[in-house]
């Protein structure tokens, strides 16, 4: 009988546990691509720039919107100094100042949202 008892108890305790639990609601998943800046791009560091991604195929309904543009250099991604943050996603532009970087041809843009991106690998100089 204790095990008979017992076998019940959790099975009701699993029931109320499971009818508590938050339901996750669909998401959608945009992943806009990088536009400017692409391969033939050359920025000097401290200029004004224009980054801009494609929002032609965005979904009807983002769950998301806010928008950071991130600096990747040779894969490393710069979250802790965004070039420009809390744009409007379906804006498909921002522009930031390039930061004072190691000049090279390695650096890519990231656009990221509800979900991420990186551009074509372009220069900064000097």
């Amino acid at each position: 009988m204790h095990f008979f008892t017992t076998f019940i108890f959790t099975i009701l305790a699993f029931v109320s546990l499971v009818s508590t639990a938050p339901v996750l609601s669909p998401r959608d998943v945009f992943v806009p691509p990088v536009l400017k800046p692409n391969g033939h791009s050359v920025w000097k560091i401290g200029s004004s720039q224009v980054v801009t991604w494609n929002v032609t195929a965005a979904p009807k309904q983002i769950t998301n919107t806010e928008a950071k543009v991130i600096l990747v250099t040779k894969g490393r991604l710069d979250f802790e100094n965004p070039l420009a943050q809390g744009i409007n996603v379906l804006a498909g532009k921002a522009t930031i100042t390039v930061p004072k970087v190691t000049p090279g041809r390695d650096y890519q843009i990231l656009v990221f949202g509800d979900s991420g991106n990186t551009g074509e690998f372009f220069e900064i100089t000097a």
